[in-house]
């Protein structure tokens, strides 16, 4: 009875009702319909074979078909989802769904025994993964020219059961995303990496500890906390000298040079070093903390202000001054200033050769400046002296204002 004008399928079913002996019934190319509205169906028992195809039927059709039949062609209607718990077609082995509006593959809660499935070029963009578990019986599927998504989940079904899939590999082609489109499935492929969400956030969580871990390392062995502290410490300075003369627009010099240099070496500054340059012809005016700190400032506030004051900073290298944290103090301020001004103000004075080793690591300043940067050394022999003054107080000349 196919290609003519049949409309309502509930008719057609009452129609059959008494045809005993009828098996099979094609009613393809028709105009059928069925809105589901209470309307009953009655078919004959005997039918076991149905073809209704290309017809007007919608997700309703299921509450209007035959219970005993075993193979059923809905191809080419406007179904988009098999309803669950309507239809149960316990006998139904072969279902043909293609060219419809599907979006997932149906359950198979109401077709125990089906075990061919056809539900080609229909919306289906990634099938449910579930599907053969709800579907144990099915041996074949023909799932092909679907706008497949590849991602995950599709990768996954189709890992699984690539076996049971007909028209593979061809008729399976990824539709989505654009820079996939045309690229068949069995060539498509993702790390497990990216489709294990657990996999991903341990392996991110992981990277992160290590990160960490290296950054704290880094932070320790370089001593980065007293970097930012003294940072800080500089900016507060500066911060305080600027509220309270808002007027001035530099630091006056008021020293030719300030001397950094550890209290274990103070004899040879206060025995050689301030009675040569601050005596004589061509005195030099020098800063030094035991009688130019002023009381009431801490000590960081007070070294940043003698640097700022100095047109030069004089540093006494030994292994104690490597020893002495406030030292360490000094040079950072007076490198800072170095950088900030781009000036030449750091005079560097090797008093006692210190090995490399004995340099802790976070004194990479100090080591970058030895590497670098001339120093004048300290001669044990008395004749070399005089040429020491000469090289030290041209260093420093200059005439304060």
């Amino acid at each position: 009875l196919q290609k003519n004008k049949f409309e309502s399928l509930p008719k057609v079913s009452f129609m059959t009702s008494r045809m005993k002996s009828l098996k099979y019934l094609d009613m393809s190319n028709n105009l059928l319909r069925h809105d589901g509205a209470d309307v009953q169906c009655q078919w004959a028992e005997s039918l076991s074979e149905l073809d209704l195809a290309s017809n007007q039927l919608g997700d309703a059709v299921f509450e209007c078909l035959p219970v005993n039949v075993k193979k059923l062609s809905l191809q080419n209607n406007q179904i988009s989802n098999v309803p669950r718990g309507v239809a149960e077609l316990k006998s139904l082995e072969e279902l043909n769904l293609a060219s419809n509006r599907l979006a997932d593959l149906p359950g198979c809660s109401g077709f125990t025994l089906l075990q061919f499935l056809n539900v080609e070029m229909n919306s289906i963009l990634t099938p449910s993964a579930d599907f053969f578990q709800s579907c144990p019986r099915v041996r074949e599927l023909q799932a092909g020219h679907n706008p497949f998504k590849c991602s995950c989940e599709l990768q996954d079904f189709v890992r699984l059961e690539r076996g049971k899939l007909s028209g593979w590999p061809a008729a399976y082609v990824c539709e989505y995303p654009e820079g996939l489109r045309g690229t068949e499935l069995k060539d498509f492929h993702l790390s497990p990496l990216a489709c294990n969400t657990t996999l991903l956030l341990v392996t991110a969580l992981l990277l992160t500890l290590v990160l960490v871990a290296v950054v704290a390392f880094l932070c320790i062995y370089l001593d980065v906390p007293w970097y930012v502290r003294m940072t800080w410490q500089w900016t507060q300075t500066k911060r305080r000298a600027w509220h309270d003369a808002p007027g001035e627009q530099g630091t006056a010099l008021r020293f030719h040079a300030f001397i950094s240099y550890s209290e274990r070496d103070s004899l040879w500054v206060k025995n050689e070093l301030i009675p040569n340059l601050e005596k004589g012809e061509g005195c030099v005016e020098l800063c030094q903390h035991e009688r130019n700190f002023i009381p009431g400032k801490s000590i960081v506030e007070n070294i940043i202000n003698c640097i700022e004051k100095s047109y030069k900073s004089i540093f006494v290298l030994s292994p104690n001054f490597v020893q002495s944290e406030w030292c360490h103090y000094e040079l950072y301020f007076a490198h800072h200033k170095l950088f900030s001004e781009n000036s030449n103000s750091l005079i560097l004075i090797l008093l006692e050769p210190i090995p490399p080793y004995i340099i802790p690591a976070r004194y990479h300043k100090l080591k970058a400046l030895m590497a670098k940067r001339t120093y004048l050394e300290w001669p044990k022999e008395r004749s070399k002296r005089a040429l020491f003054w000469a090289n030290l107080r041209a260093a420093i000349s200059i005439n304060l204002p």
